[in-house]
This record gives structure tokens, C-alpha cells and sequence, in this order.
């Protein structure tokens, strides 16, 4: 079997594990998500790994090399609601790929696979849930104050998962002891698919906000209550929705969602007391960013004090710009031109743990093309054979880094 049948195999198998049999629906701390992970350290032990899952879920897969530092290549195992059976599990099925073809070779730097938990942050409204946990940006009282639909928190999800949440602060990295992270994704967009090229380079990735908006005003029946008497939660909420999208359009390569939206009491004859909807707002620029967020909280504030309604703000992410290693982004760019390849440089619209990872470690993206650029349903698809094109470009770019001018250096 080779390189492009294995990768075949690993991600027909892994959309197996879902809960939802339109698309892959895998959330954290669930049993699709245990599954996948038994599954994803099965195969790392194949690969010659050592295998472990540690406190924040994710699944670790390490090739001890002559230096402790480390590189790591990964990508996250969750998936949305109704998703597909690509964006971000078929990374870390590269990754392990890559481990086993380098599986007899001596390596200077210690190779490290890691299948990241909750990067999407659909069920409790977060992200990057690994991923900042090897940041040691959470701790107990937020673990305790985010929750799920079914109000449940984070911290009784992964207790009830197995997990100590305590131990979170056992997995925060020693930053020095990184050489660098690498990502493989699946692009998530059109642009590789119409230029008809192999790869993307990740340049940069877009920063993120994400909040949790409710808006009060009071239940009264729709029949009786006239017009200029209401306070109706329903109606203030769409006209902040309504400047939300034209906030965004007045920065270049902005953009502003509210993908969810719950209306309470939710009849038909009753006025809505209560209305709370999801905010996700994103831009390279972080200047952008600001002054967007700005924009729409003052307009839901306008609106309130105009309609006599109160409002509560939670914010679930925020997660600033990133640029991607330069160097980093060479030897990729060399190493696509020594395999034949073709590429361009692109930056990244969505959100990946390559992003708050970033910030701290050297760290580098390759994109795979999207099958007309959908992404996050049950059409996801990327090739195969582009994925298997992405794990040469990254073991021949690991094989550079193994050999970099500062190996002898912490020889000397």
C-alpha cells in the first residue's frame, strides 16, 4: 500500500466516527471522539511512535531524535456540525503519515505528531482548545464558565471524558525546546482549485473575535401590545445583525458572522423577551479588527438605550493576526520547486491552531486544495494524491530543517 491508499484508507475509516450520518459530526469529549483517538493511536504505534493522550484530549505521537527540541506537525481531530470527513483530520493523517516513512531514519530534532482536540470550538463557543492549553492560556474558572447547549462546562466535559482538568498545567510547553510547528489543511477555499496548483503556502491567518450577544427587552402578547409600547428583543437584534454585515464591508477583506440565533419564549404570539446570537468577526489586520469591533458595539449600544433593552457581551475567542515563519516558508517553497510541484502564497480566511501557536513558535502552513471550495458539510473533499504531495514537500522541509546551520550550534 502506499502513501496515497493509506491516507485513502485513515480518513475513510475516521469519518466512521461521527454522530450524525450527514457529514461528520465530531465534538469534543464525546464518544466519536474517543473512537477517533483510539483509532489515530493505533496508527501512530504503527508508525514506530511513542503514544499519549494528555489532559486537554489531544493525541501525541513522539520519534525521539538525537536532540530533545522538538518539531511538531499536527492538526486537530474535531469537526462542526454535519462537516466533512477533511478539514483538520486529514493534517494529522499526514502527520502520521510523514512519521512513518521517516520511521528507520536517524533524525537530528525529535519528531512530535500531535491529533489536537477542539480547534472548531462549536460546542461550547470557543476553539483552539489544545492548542492554548500548550500556551497555558486556560485555567479552572474559565474551564467552569464556558458551557455547551446542554449546559454543561468545559471543565465537567472533560472530567466526564476521563480527563483532570488540574492537570492542564502539565502540558504547557517549554517554548525553547521547539524548533518549530507545521500544519497541513485542506485550504477551505477556491483559490488553489481555480489556479489550478498543487499547494498553498500559508503568508498569514486571520485574527478572530467571537462573543456571545443577548438582548433583553420583555415578553407581551402580539396581539394586544401596540407597536410604540413593545419592547421587542427580536427587532433590536436584527437591526444590530443588519449593521453587523455592513460594519464589515467597510474594511477590505473583513468579515462578520452570526451563524447562531436563539429567540426566547419562541412563539408565535408572544413578543421575544430575550434574544441571544452568536459574533464572529475576522481580519488580517488587527487595526481592522479593533475598529470593527468597536463599530458594532456601539451601534448594540445605541440601539439599547434607544429601545429601552439591556444586553449582556460574553466573549468566547479572541485570537490576534498571524504571519507565518519566513524561513519556515522558504524551505517549503524550495522544497515544492525541487519535487515539481507548482504553488502559490495565499493567506488563511479561517481559523487553525497554527494561529494562536504562532505567536510563541516558529510556525509554517501548507494548504491542499478544496473540491470547489466547500468546506465544513458533507462535499468536503481534498485529493488524495494532493495530500500525499503535501507529506513530500513537509519531510523533505523537515530533512532541511534537520540539517539548518543551528544544529551545530547546540552541537558546539
Amino acid at each position: 500500500m502506499n502513501t496515497v491508499d493509506r491516507i485513502k484508507e485513515m480518513l475513510e475509516t475516521l469519518k466512521i466516527f461521527s454522530e450524525t450520518s450527514n457529514g461528520v459530526t465530531r465534538l469534543p469529549f464525546t464518544k466519536e471522539a474517543e473512537l477517533a483517538v483510539s483509532y489515530l493511536k493505533q496508527k501512530m504505534e504503527e508508525a514506530g511512535l511513542e503514544v499519549f493522550v494528555d489532559a486537554s484530549g489531544a493525541v501525541h505521537g513522539i520519534r525521539r531524535g538525537i536532540s530533545p527540541r522538538k518539531i511538531i506537525i499536527g492538526s486537530h481531530y474535531d469537526s462542526v456540525k454535519n462537516g466533512g470527513a477533511y478539514d483538520g483530520i486529514a493534517g494529522v493523517v499526514c502527520a502520521i503519515e510523514i512519521a512513518r516513512i521517516l520511521k528507520y531514519e536517524t533524525l537530528f530534532y525529535t519528531l512530535e505528531i500531535i491529533g489536537f482536540n477542539d480547534e472548531e470550538g462549536v460546542r461550547f463557543g470557543t476553539g483552539f482548545f489544545s492548542s492554548k492549553a500548550f500556551l497555558g492560556e486556560w485555567d479552572i474558572e474559565k474551564l467552569k464558565s464556558q458551557y455547551d447547549d446542554k449546559n454543561i462546562s468545559i471543565y465537567d466535559a472533560m472530567k466526564n471524558w476521563g480527563l483532570v482538568p488540574e492537570q492542564l498545567i502539565n502540558i504547557v510547553w517549554q517554548i525553547s525546546k521547539i524548533r518549530c510547528f507545521m500544519e497541513i489543511h485542506v485550504e477551505q477555499g477556491p483559490v488553489l482549485e481555480k489556479e489550478g496548483v498543487d499547494l498553498g503556502i500559508v503568508n498569514g491567518i486571520v485574527g478572530m473575535r467571537r462573543y456571545s450577544i443577548k438582548i433583553f427587552g420583555r415578553a407581551d402578547h402580539a396581539g394586544t401590545t401596540p407597536m410604540n409600547m413593545r419592547r421587542d428583543a427580536m427587532v433590536a437584534a436584527a437591526k444590530v445583525i443588519e449593521h453587523i454585515e455592513m460594519a464589515a464591508q467597510k474594511y477590505l477583506g473583513s468579515v462578520a458572522t452570526v451563524g447562531s440565533c436563539i429567540v426566547s419564549p419562541d412563539t408565535v404570539n408572544t413578543v421575544p423577551e430575550r434574544v441571544e446570537f452568536s459574533l464572529d468577526i475576522r481580519s488580517i489586520n488587527d487595526d481592522d479588527l479593533y475598529a470593527m469591533e468597536q463599530d458594532i458595539l456601539i451601534y448594540l449600544e445605541c440601539v439599547a438605550q434607544e429601545r429601552n433593552l439591556t444586553y449582556e457581551i460574553q466573549t468566547k475567542l479572541e485570537v490576534e493576526p498571524a504571519q507565518m515563519d519566513k524561513r519556515l516558508r522558504a524551505y517549503l517553497r524550495d522544497s515544492i520547486l525541487r519535487l515539481g510541484y507548482s504553488s502559490v502564497s495565499l493567506n488563511s480566511g479561517a481559523g487553525h491552531d497554527a494561529l494562536p501557536i504562532s505567536r510563541k513558535v516558529p510556525t509554517a502552513m501548507l494548504f491542499v486544495p478544496s473540491k470547489n471550495g466547500r468546506i465544513h458539510c458533507p462535499e468536503e473533499y481534498s485529493k488524495p494524491e494532493n495530500l500525499a504531495k503535501a507529506v513530500q514537500v513537509v519531510i523533505n522541509t523537515l530533512k532541511k530543517i534537520n540539517n539548518e546551520e543551528d544544529i551545530n550550534n547546540e552541537l558546539s
